[in-house]
């Protein structure tokens, strides 16, 4: 298992010691003929043939105790494959014709057969692999300043045809526009609930008002009672006052009974 392990990263050093195998009318990009990209990423493509879906997870465990973070995600990816590409059938031939396309140029889903490209300090290969149910396309980056330590990034993943990705683009637009309107649903029933606890809190305010103003009316009804006996009272001593001849302040009224 790690020699097949060995061999999948080992691709990666064949580029290097291919150098001297192109023609002179070659193309270099980062110090390399355009070939030794291509036949770097067919032999990755060739190892990575040899491992199913099922030992790919023991080539995923070594690669992480390794710390090789870069096989890691390529053998992931390619389990995610797997299940989805068939058998394998060729690499499309990059000066081929079908259906009036050419393949060299453009594939199904409009990417080049195989391409190498520079931008700035990065340099990325592609290769489109030829299956029996979906062609996957291999990814290989690089740092054109330090090419000997290898590829900084490899993955492989299906390649989608113009009408699927449009598809994929469409439901992705409908979801998007589900959960904002779920989201609006979600927010007016928060603020419609904050007027609801508003309401409750008014409810209940106003009971305890009314709790509160009961006992003050109960308590006033025998400040009338008192102020009316002190009526009484005075009207009483008047007429005794008057009947005696005596001073209203010479006696004091102290109890009044009422006879029936």
């Amino acid at each position: 298992m790690r020699k097949n392990l060995l061999m999948v990263l080992c691709t990666l050093a064949l580029m290097l010691g291919l150098t001297a195998c192109g023609s002179k009318a070659d193309e270099t990009i980062g110090g390399l003929p355009v070939s030794n990209y291509e036949t770097m990423l067919k032999n990755t493509m060739s190892q990575l043939e040899q491992i199913d879906d099922l030992t790919a997870d023991s080539y995923i465990t070594q690669a992480e105790s390794s710390d090789d973070q870069v096989s890691a995600g390529l053998f992931a990816d390619w389990k995610e494959c797997y299940s989805l590409k068939g058998d394998f059938v060729d690499y499309y031939d990059n000066n081929a014709v079908v259906g009036g396309v050419n393949i060299g140029s453009f594939n199904i889903g409009g990417i080049k057969a195989f391409d190498v490209a520079k931008s700035g300090k990065t340099i990325t290969a592609t290769l489109i692999g030829h299956y029996s149910k979906r062609d996957l396309k291999l990814t290989v980056v690089f740092n054109a300043n330090d090419m000997k330590s290898g590829a900084t990034a490899i993955n492989i993943e299906p390649v989608y045809s113009l009408g699927e990705t449009m598809a994929k683009a469409g439901l992705n637009t409908v979801m998007g526009i589900l959960i904002v309107f779920a989201m609006l649903v979600v927010m007016s029933g928060i603020i419609k609930s904050f007027e609801l606890i508003s309401k409750v809190q008014n409810s209940a305010k106003a009971k305890e008002e009314a709790v509160a103003q009961a006992p003050v009316a109960a308590v006033s009804a025998p400040v009338k009672n008192e102020t009316d006996d002190l009526q009484l009272v005075a009207v009483i001593a008047a007429a005794i006052a008057a009947s005696t001849g005596a001073s209203t302040d010479s006696f004091v009224v102290r109890s009044i009974k009422k006879r029936r």
